[in-house]
């Protein structure tokens, strides 16, 4: 993950606008079906590296050929209609659907129709890490529309990240790869099969990896590590992982080491002179990008709002 990258493209030129296609969408194109004097092209990228935020509009019917991306592409539709076709199958999406394009691994060829569309494109690895399961994570998910309720939940999500890491310049390392893998975690969610079971786990294996997945979050608050992190430490897989924490400790992997983290930044609270710091600046120290969610945690961990704490100094 890096800093955002933001770039702004607008063409009316369909060659112009095929060469930008290529560039973003690995080597993908476009063909304009109607009058091309009257073709318009838009997009605009946020770029983090493993996760980018994209509008993308077109005037006209165009038409696109894409070659796999390996990435996963969700697509919520602003304006118009959009036809995707995955080898045999075909989908018309409207306005307000939010669905997957296509499996990362696939070959497949979109319609749009005059549309305008929000695009949030996750890479593999990216989901592969923070699902853990046995198998491609793009492989088990939904790709039909999601029920409204699923849409506006991941909307939320995608709001808070764009609000987290396009408003902060000074966005930290921790910061970025908290906030990416809330994003990823929030898609296998939302698109995850009505029926994926749990992991069976043999119970007398757990008490000893708990120890020593607490052992590695209590030694590495302080860097960009997520659940996959963890699990690698301590040689198991992110599912075993998570069903010890729930079994021994009642909680996740990722919920400890926010305490961890909360705990860390009360220190820095108590020990910190209010003239030389904020609750903001030591929130982001220890990887809160919002002020008001860690405010949130706070007072439900430790009874009291972060600025009584920095105030009594």
């Amino acid at each position: 993950m890096h800093a955002p990258i933001v770039t702004s493209f607008v063409t009316s030129d369909p060659d112009v606008g095929s060469a930008r296609v290529a560039e973003v969408y690995a080597d993908n194109r476009l063909r304009v079906t109607e009058d091309s004097e009257s073709f318009h092209l838009e997009q605009r990228r946020a770029d983090l590296g493993a996760v980018r935020l994209d509008t993308f509009s077109n005037s006209l019917t165009t038409e696109y050929t894409m070659q796999p991306l390996g990435q996963v592409i969700i697509a919520r539709m602003l304006h118009s209609e959009l036809d995707v076709w995955t080898e045999q199958t075909h989908r018309r999406l409207g306005p307000g659907d939010v669905a997957l394009l296509a499996q990362a691994d696939r070959e497949y060829a979109t319609t749009v129709h005059g549309a305008r569309m929000q695009l949030v494109g996750i890479d593999l690895d990216l989901l592969d890490e923070v699902d853990g399961g046995p198998e491609d994570a793009g492989r088990r998910l939904r790709y039909e529309p999601l029920d409204p309720a699923r849409a506006a939940a991941w909307q939320r999500t995608v709001r808070y990240v764009a609000d987290t890491l396009l408003d902060d310049a000074d966005t930290s390392p921790l910061v970025l790869g908290s906030t990416a893998r809330l994003l990823a975690a929030s898609l296998l969610s939302a698109f995850a099969p009505d029926d994926a079971t749990e992991p069976v786990v043999r119970a007398d294996a757990l008490p000893g990896l708990v120890r020593r997945a607490v052992a590695y979050c209590d030694a590495s608050p302080d860097l960009d590590i997520g659940v996959a992190d963890i699990a690698r430490a301590c040689h198991v897989s992110v599912r075993t992982l998570q069903v010890a924490f729930r079994r021994h400790l009642g909680t996740t992997p990722m919920t400890y080491l926010r305490r961890v983290r909360l705990d860390r930044a009360r220190a820095d609270l108590v020990a910190t002179d209010p003239d030389e710091a904020t609750v903001t600046r030591i929130a982001a120290r220890w990887g809160f990008a919002d002020a008001g969610r860690f405010s949130a945690h706070y007072r439900e961990a430790y009874g009291e709002l972060p600025r009584d704490t920095l105030r009594r100094r």
